[in-house]
């Protein structure tokens, strides 16, 4: 059954055991302020900030991409944007005939289940139904307690409303594993709205942000962070009410404000504006992305971090969020996209010109064949290889912890 587990095991064997903190017994999401300081509201109550330790600031537990997906022929018709750049012959895209590596008809691929067999496929095409679902509670309690063994303790599930938004499976694999979850409120791309989003005001907007973080959901389960609030290039209007909404109901309750850019070097800029605009606390801000939203120089292989430090001086957090992100694919978007080693050479751009204290790391895992368990990278591999990395990289262990322990926690932190 898919709720209701109390002798579930974790996979080495020991029996599941709720998240320990400050929390209200038997009531999800409710409890008082823990500190002066603040506090970190997850799917089983509010806990201390000191208790968030190794975190993830922008992962996906639950998720249903293909909720913003009206059926294939919008891939076969192109009328998703991104779909005529897999489909250059190079991205194994040849109509109407076996391209390398492809089903016989784009129907065919993206009805076909996920499996070993088509990994590499499915890292090139992303046009798998299944793959674009993250709906195994089963799946996300073992890449949960893969990511516990290795010192992780909290993850932030940035899937917004209209995305698959599951409450009740956050708490139940919080509680299975003993890591702490935090849930997210708001909306993402214009895909994702509502039937009636030209309808609804930005104020309304604003009321039922409020109420997912003050009241809750799903019998009081509160969300403690608003994003992934999603913004193309340029913003669809209702993006952007979406976005003034966001910066105001984050001011109003306190949480942090996280948004997603459009695929422009220009895209992190407007959101500045925008949130600055609508009264929004840019100290309180995530730009998503920053790894896949700015280019090397015109014509080399220089980066050149101006763009990221102009951006770094706007007051906003940095996320470095796609790390494991290493596809082929992704060479054909556009921008460049970096490896892990790249992103931490401009992660420590960003460190060394001043902004230790505004950069995060996550790996924004969306996708089925990102888990461990799909021949994936997972949850541990932050904590775990990245951690290394930037070690031999010459990075403090005292960088280290400020990374992925002191920022997330200064995030989370309700204030």
């Amino acid at each position: 059954m898919r709720r209701g587990r109390p002798g579930h095991l974790l996979a080495d064997g020991r029996p599941a055991q709720p998240p320990q903190g400050d929390r209200v017994s038997g009531h999800p999401g409710g409890g008082a302020l823990m500190a002066e300081g603040g506090y970190i509201q997850t799917v089983l109550g509010p806990i201390q900030p000191d208790q968030a330790g190794v975190s993830l600031i922008h992962e996906h537990v639950l998720l249903d991409l293909t909720k913003g997906i009206t059926g294939v022929e919008q891939y076969k018709t192109g009328a998703k944007k991104y779909v005529p750049i897999m489909r250059r012959a190079e991205a194994g895209w040849e109509p109407g005939q076996e391209g390398p590596g492809t089903a016989a008809t784009w129907g065919a691929k993206w009805g076909q289940a996920v499996t070993l067999e088509n990994l590499n496929d499915r890292q090139k095409h992303w046009v798998y139904y299944g793959d674009q679902k993250l709906d195994s509670i089963d799946d996300a309690i073992y890449e949960f307690d893969q990511f516990r063994r290795v010192g992780g303790s909290t993850i932030v599930d940035q899937t917004t409303r209209g995305m698959g938004r599951d409450p009740l499976g956050l708490v139940e694999i919080s509680r299975a594993t003993g890591v702490n979850v935090v849930m997210a409120t708001g909306w993402y791309l214009a895909d994702y709205h509502p039937p009636d989003m030209d309808d609804l005001s930005e104020e309304q907007l604003v009321e039922l942000m409020v109420r997912d973080i003050e009241v809750g959901v799903a019998g009081g389960v509160k969300a403690g962070i608003i994003g992934e609030v999603g913004m193309d290039h340029p913003m669809h209007p209702n993006e952007e009410k979406s976005l003034r909404a966001s910066a105001k109901a984050a001011v109003a309750t306190g949480v942090a404000l996280s948004v997603h850019p459009g695929f422009n070097p220009a895209s992190p800029f407007d959101i500045v504006k925008v949130v600055d605009e609508a009264g929004g606390d840019l100290s309180r801000t995530v730009i998503d992305h920053c790894d896949s939203r700015f280019n090397t120089s015109a014509g080399t292989n220089v980066f050149d971090s101006g763009p990221l430090l102009d951006l770094a001086k706007t007051g906003v957090y940095l996320a470095f969020d796609t790390f494991g992100w290493e596809g082929s694919f992704r060479q054909r978007s556009p921008v460049d996209q970096p490896n892990d080693a790249i992103r931490l050479n401009w992660l420590k751009a960003v460190v060394d010109a001043g902004y230790p204290d505004r950069v995060l790391v996550s790996s924004d895992i969306a996708l089925k064949h990102w888990l461990r368990r799909y021949g994936g990278h997972g949850w541990r591999h932050l904590p775990e290889t990245v951690r290394n990395l930037m070690r031999y990289k010459g990075f403090s262990e005292d960088l280290i912890h400020r990374i992925f322990v002191d920022n997330p926690r200064e995030v989370l932190t309700k204030r």
